[in-house]
């Protein structure tokens, strides 16, 4: 790393070898500067001062040449011009700074990479060397840059401790996490909440435990805890509201004796236990922003489950965040009488971590002397069978960084920014769009209560709004396709979340950009004109140029209108709405560990959906979104699941740039040159 000076623009600094110089009208707040070299006047600015409370950056003041020396014991002035001396003190602090600020992980591997040493154990790239020598490999490595090649270092070096058994600056970092966060203990997961819900069902659940679970639990918990594990669920009714909002209980879905008649379904006499569940799995945070209040729930089916996981894949900085901090399952008040707890935390999702970057957090030193008790080697085999033995550190060091950015009150100040910009955006929208309305226009310190549209009723006191995801509606004075929008956005080069049928999201964080954020309102008030004034489709979406019919010669309101009627035709929200709202849609054959085991044996075979109705599903489907199971692996084909998926065929058939994207499901050839969707289905 090269340190970076910050300056006082009326200083004349020349080439200082080793070191980066940015004036400080450049630099922003702060966060690079190893050091500053500062007149007394700039020394008081808002944001200096802010930031040498916040970070205690090495601050030097430059004082003009005097007849008198400055007095020695003022360590913290220098006369101009800088001598060598006094550039190699500067020089020395801000490296001893940049040493200092680094978490104990990334600092050790800094300091590894600093060596530069020749290694002869993997990775075989030799921090990118042997990439230089083709075309290809070198346009690789400039566009990823040489910092990464040289921060993925041999995972054989002994100094950087051990991932697996989390020795040294691992075990280091982890619990830097740990307390950040609230918990005992902390995993790092390299491979995704995918992943990290996998070692939590693998750690708690034996073959043929109960699970309680949300039917609109992420695919991860289907696979981990009932297809590789082998437990049985019990599913909670969940809700998808009219807007296509996904989250939340219905009304009585938490009842204990409606939970102990379903657990008597399968098992008589555990329906009699004091906690029938090994593990429940709770989805505290959807992608739509429904977050759940840990501790009411807690209260309401906690005595039932030797553990809870709590799913804060879409969240995970609740706790920085005033309206969500009570809301936190790290938060709440423990006793042996209550569960234990696990979070896992998604980090790249809206926090700092790179791209599969997740975490674990165990909170169970509450009921350590009890039966009931996951041990650490028993947790931590689990995450072996899971964890690769190759890390990648770069990984790794984004989720330490991650915790270091939001400790010591940082965290609070970071998501305030978030706050902040998604409730200009809101405003903003407002106040200039007519037609794409923000869901929740204001949002406080206080919690907000998430209510579902339409006739639905959930269970009170229990759900609450995450003011960090901004969604927008899309159905109001005119209903327009919300495809037709993210489409707009896309072409005009921005990046939307999620797309459902009337509403779209977008993820807010602590970097996003009021300038960026403009040119997005900008964009939507565009979409709206050219929707009333008639513009041609295409002269809008200059992405869809090269589709063939439907869109050639046809306005963006004609175009929206045609995919409503499309919709309505097919009746695509109610019956989406259906099977991910109604959990006796699904009728259970057998279990998915059995029905995964006959698929794995070949005793499957592939066959057109419209033909499927009362078969026995090989593998879960998955529609794109909202992103979890229709069917899982053992359940039987209803005529609502056949005609929803029918609907999505004649969607894909039709206006194939707007359909949703479908995992379980594969595609067959007609004759007549069409294509039919097939799923596999056991004998």
């Amino acid at each position: 790393m090269t340190p970076t000076i910050v300056y006082s623009v009326l200083f004349d600094v020349h080439a200082w070898e080793g070191v980066q110089t940015v004036p400080l009208h450049m630099a922003g707040n702060l966060a690079q500067a190893s050091a500053l070299l500062l007149t007394p006047d700039d020394a008081l600015q808002a944001n200096v001062r802010e930031a040498l409370v916040r970070w205690r950056i090495p601050l030097f003041i430059a004082l003009p040449p005097v007849d008198d020396p400055v007095p020695a014991a003022n360590e913290g002035c220098l006369v101009l011009p800088l001598s060598e001396f006094h550039r190699a003190r500067l020089t020395a602090a801000a490296l001893a700074f940049d040493n200092q600020v680094l978490p104990p992980f990334t600092r050790t591997v800094a300091s590894f990479v600093g060596k530069r040493r020749p290694t002869f154990a993997c990775p075989g790239h030799q921090g990118g060397a042997c990439l230089q020598q083709h075309p290809a490999g070198a346009r690789f490595a400039q566009l990823l840059g040489p910092g990464v090649f040289h921060a993925d270092v041999p995972h054989a070096a002994p100094e950087l401790g051990d991932v697996l058994s989390h020795e040294g600056p691992v075990q280091q970092a982890e619990q830097l996490a740990a307390r950040v966060f609230g918990a005992d203990d902390t995993w790092f997961v390299l491979n995704g909440t995918s992943t990290a819900n996998k070692v939590v069902a693998s750690a708690l659940l034996s073959a043929g435990d109960l699970v309680l679970m949300d039917r609109n639990n992420h695919k991860s918990v289907f696979l981990g805890a009932l297809v590789q594990c082998g437990a049985l669920p019990v599913y909670l009714d969940n809700v998808r509201d009219e807007r296509g909002l996904l989250g939340g209980y219905r009304l009585g879905a938490l009842d204990e004796a409606r939970l102990r008649s379903r657990v008597k379904q399968i098992c008589e006499h555990r329906a009699h236990e004091p906690r029938p569940f090994r593990l429940a799995v709770i989805q505290q945070t959807t992608c739509d922003g429904v977050v759940v209040d840990a501790a009411a729930l807690l209260a309401r089916i906690g005595h039932l489950c030797d553990y809870v996981l709590f799913d804060g894949a879409w969240a995970g900085y609740e706790p920085f965040v005033p309206a969500l901090a009570g809301l936190s399952p790290l938060k709440v008040h423990l006793t042996e009488t209550s569960p234990g707890i696990v979070v896992t935390q998604s980090v790249h999702k809206q926090m700092s971590g790179l791209s599969q970057t997740s975490q674990i957090h165990k909170k169970d030193k509450h009921i350590r002397h009890l039966r009931r008790y996951c041990r650490w080697p028993v947790f931590n085999a689990a995450f072996m069978q899971h964890a690769s033995t190759s890390p990648s550190y770069p990984l790794f060091m984004s989720l330490e960084v991650n915790a270091a950015m939001l400790a010591d009150g940082e965290g609070e100040r970071h998501w305030q920014q978030a706050l902040s910009a998604s409730q200009a955006l809101r405003d903003h929208v407002a106040g200039r769009c007519r037609l794409i309305r923000p869901l929740a226009p204001t949002v406080s310190d206080a919690s907000t209560e998430y209510q579902p549209q339409g006739a639905l009723r959930i269970e009170p006191g229990l759900h609450h709004v995450d003011p960090c995801k901004v969604i927008f509606i899309t159905r109001g004075q005119l209903d327009i396709p919300a495809c037709l929008v993210t489409q707009y956005l896309r072409d005009c080069d921005f990046t939307p979340e999620k797309t459902d049928f009337y509403s779209f999201t977008l993820l807010m964080t602590p970097s996003s950009d009021s300038a960026v954020l403009m040119r997005l309102v900008d964009a939507l008030e565009a979409f709206e004109a050219h929707l009333l004034q008639g513009t041609e489709a295409l002269q809008v979406l200059p992405s869809l140029r090269a589709a063939p019919e439907p869109y050639h010669g046809i306005s963006l309101a004609t175009l929206g209108e045609h995919i409503n009627k499309f919709y309505r035709a097919h009746q695509l929200e109610q019956r989406q709405s259906e099977i991910f709202s109604v959990i006796e849609v699904a009728q259970a054959d057998r279990s998915p560990y059995q029905a995964n085991q006959q698929f794995v044996r070949g005793e499957a075979s592939l066959v057109r959906v419209g033909q499927v109705a009362g078969r026995v599903a090989a593998e879960g489907v998955i529609p794109y979104p909202p992103g979890i199971m229709c069917i899982a692996p053992g359940e039987r084909w209803t005529s609502a699941l056949v005609a929803y998926l029918l609907a999505i065929e004649a969607l894909s058939a039709q206006y194939p740039e707007f359909a949703p994207h479908i995992q379980g499901v594969h595609a067959i050839r007609n004759e007549d040159g069409s294509t039919s969707l097939g799923v596999f289905v056991l004998g």
